[in-house]
C-alpha cells in the first residue's frame, strides 16, 4: 500500500514546494512505524507522521500554511525593535520535540494512541507490532 507524494500534498498544503523524492523518503520512513494493521488510519497516520518528521527537520521547500502565519502561543508582538511574547506552554511544547511540537504530530499522536494503547502484560509476550512505550 504505497502512498505517493501527491496524496501528502493534497492533505497538507505546506508541502507543495517540497520535491517528490524528499516526500517519498519521509513517507517510506513513516511506513516503518505505521503498518497496514492500522486499517483505515494507515494512510492518514503515515501522512501525519511523515509531515511531522519533515516539519521538525525543516525540509527545504516547506511553507507556512494560511492558518499558521501567526505561530500558536504568541501572546504579544511589536514591530519596532521586535518584541515578541510567547506563552510558556507553547514554548515548552515546541522545545519538547515530541509529537505535540507540530500540528501534524498531534494528529498522529491521536491515531498512535488508538492503535498502540491498551493494557500492558507482565511477562513474555510475542512481539507483533511496532507499538512500544
Amino acid at each position: 500500500m504505497a502512498i505517493d507524494p501527491a496524496t501528502l500534498r493534497l492533505r497538507y498544503d505546506a508541502f507543495q514546494n517540497v520535491t517528490d523524492e524528499r516526500i517519498q523518503y519521509w513517507l517510506t520512513d513513516a511506513g516503518r512505524i505505521v503498518t497496514a494493521d492500522w486499517g483505515e488510519d494507515y494512510e492518514p497516520g503515515t501522512l501525519a507522521l511523515a509531515a511531522h518528521n519533515m516539519a521538525i527537520n525543516r525540509v527545504p521547500g516547506m511553507t507556512l500554511d494560511a492558518t499558521s502565519q501567526i505561530p500558536a502561543g504568541v501572546t504579544r508582538f511589536r514591530s519596532a525593535s521586535m518584541d515578541v511574547g510567547l506563552s510558556e506552554a507553547a514554548a515548552n511544547r515546541t522545545l519538547s520535540g515530541g509529537y505535540s511540537s507540530t500540528s501534524y504530530g498531534a494528529e498522529f499522536a491521536v491515531m498512535l494512541r488508538r492503535h498502540c494503547g491498551g493494557p500492558r502484560l507482565v511477562g513474555y509476550v510475542e512481539p507483533r507490532g511496532v507499538c512500544w512505550s
